[in-house]
Order: C-alpha cells, then sequence, then structure tokens
C-alpha cells in the first residue's frame, strides 16, 4: 500500500511509502533536491530511525561536501525534531556516491531492504543549509598552538557562552568527529579530546542564531568562547550573525 498523507496536520514535502518498488522509485526521484551547491562533486544523502516507532527517515538527494558529514547528520537531525518526528541520535548515517542517479539507485536499493524491517518509510526533500553557509566571517576565527605534556595525547577543549546566557546553541568537531552538541552555558563545559601532533582541525557549527531565554537581546547573533588546553592554553570569543548552519575552523597545531 502506498500513501502520500503526511502524519502531521501541517503541509510538509514529505511522502510516508509502505510497500511498491515502482512507485517508490517515482516518489523518490520527484523528491530529490536542487544541489546545495555546484562546486561539490559528492552527492549524498542521510537516513535516520526513529525512536520506539519502526519508521526509517531519508533526506532528499544533495551535493555537499563529504569532510562535512559530522555535521550535516545534526542539521538532518534538527529537522526532523522541528517536523515533529523523533529521531534516534545514535542512527544517524549519511551515504555519498559520485553522480546523482548513483545515490538515487543506492537510495532505492536500501530502502528495498529497509521496507520489510519498517513499518515506514518517510521520504523528505531537505537538504542542508550548512551546504553553502557562509563562515564566520567577517570575525574569523585564529589558529591555536597547543603543547602537551611528556606522555600527554589529549587537549581539553572547553566552550560556554561568555555574554547574556539566552540559548545559543553550537557544535564542536575535532577531525570530524563530534565532542559537543547542544546549548551554551556560562559555565565552561569540558571535554577532553584525543589529538594527533600536528595539525587538528576543530570546526564550530552555529545549531541556531540566538535562543530565546533571560533578560538577554534575542537578536540573532550566535554568541561564544572556546578554550583549548595543553600544557599551556589559548582562548578566543565569537559574535556571529550569520544563524543557523553557518561554520568556523580552528587549526590547532600539536607540538
Amino acid at each position: 500500500m502506498l500513501t502520500t498523507t503526511p502524519r502531521i496536520s501541517r503541509p510538509s514535502p514529505w511522502a510516508t511509502l509502505k510497500t511498491g518498488y515502482t512507485a517508490l522509485f517515482l516518489i523518490f526521484a520527484s523528491l530529490v533536491s536542487a544541489p546545495a551547491n555546484a562546486d561539490y562533486d559528492a552527492h549524498m544523502y542521510c537516513k535516520a530511525r526513529a525512536l520506539l516507532i519502526s519508521t526509517q527517515y531519508y533526506s532528499g538527494i544533495f551535493r555537499g561536501d563529504y569532510s562535512r558529514v559530522e555535521l550535516v547528520k545534526w542539521e538532518f537531525y534538527e529537522y526532523l525534531k522541528g517536523e515533529g518526528f523523533k529521531p534516534s541520535p545514535a542512527s544517524l548515517y549519511c551515504f555519498s556516491e559520485n553522480s546523482q542517479s548513483a545515490a538515487a539507485d543506492e537510495a532505492v536499493w536500501m530502502a528495498r531492504r529497509e521496507e520489510v524491517i519498517y513499518d515506514d518509510l518517510v521520504f523528505t526533500n531537505w537538504a542542508p543549509d550548512s551546504a553553502s553557509a557562509d563562515s564566520f566571517s567577517p570575525n574569523p576565527l585564529r589558529d591555536f598552538n597547543i603543547t602537551l605534556y611528556s606522555g600527554q595525547r589529549e587537549v581539553q577543549i572547553c566552550v560556554r557562552d561568555h555574554e547574556c546566557e539566552d540559548g545559543d546553541r553550537i557544535q564542536v568537531s575535532v577531525n570530524s568527529g563530534s565532542v559537543f552538541y547542544g546549548e551554551l552555558f556560562n559555565s565552561w563545559d569540558c571535554t577532553d579530546v584525543p589529538v594527533q601532533q600536528g595539525r587538528n582541525r576543530v570546526e564550530l557549527y552555529a545549531l541556531n542564531g540566538s535562543g530565546n531565554k533571560g533578560n538577554c537581546s534575542y537578536r540573532n547573533v550566535n554568541t561564544g568562547e572556546i578554550q583549548v588546553r595543553g600544557a599551556n592554553s589559548q582562548t578566543q570569543s565569537w559574535r556571529h550573525r550569520g544563524g543557523a548552519g553557518s561554520s568556523a575552523n580552528i587549526i590547532v597545531e600539536v607540538e
């Protein structure tokens, strides 16, 4: 049985499918997203499993930078939550192919396998804003130079909201692995992170422009402070008006 009736009451650009391979292919192809950035060669799609119920969610197909896959997965997660779904964070995964048709074929093959496992397959036309998002310019972050103690193989990465605690949310990834995801508070939130000698890439990704709490201005400005600690420590802050989907990189040179 095939249905295109959304399971939530407001209009939404996705369809719920149960069976029917030909219809499955046609509907999925019709929901393929326009390229987010034609400069990227990877053609990608993401999927996630629902919490508690037997449902699998699919994104549209989009062009993107696979090196940013961790950020893309969490942006898809935020989208699903905003649509009223309850995706499992542990089930997020993105796939990459060399062409749009190959990505569509891969997605249909995956769906054919999963329709015998799940009660519903939900296809969306979602594509990530981050694929073409601006960086934290005009105030790019500077690189850090961190020294480690003898035998030390980790640094401590700490983040906080250094201004009014208004609900700013970010993700921090180190060498493409997520180490922080959530709301910033005025107190430091610290994580010990394994690093390699030489260059380590730290990416800050704005999940929102501003929160809506506290006695704050609520302007669309994501503010915060990051500190990296080894034998020495370095700190810098950001104040960015780009909103959700914007990001910045810091290269941490470990000696």
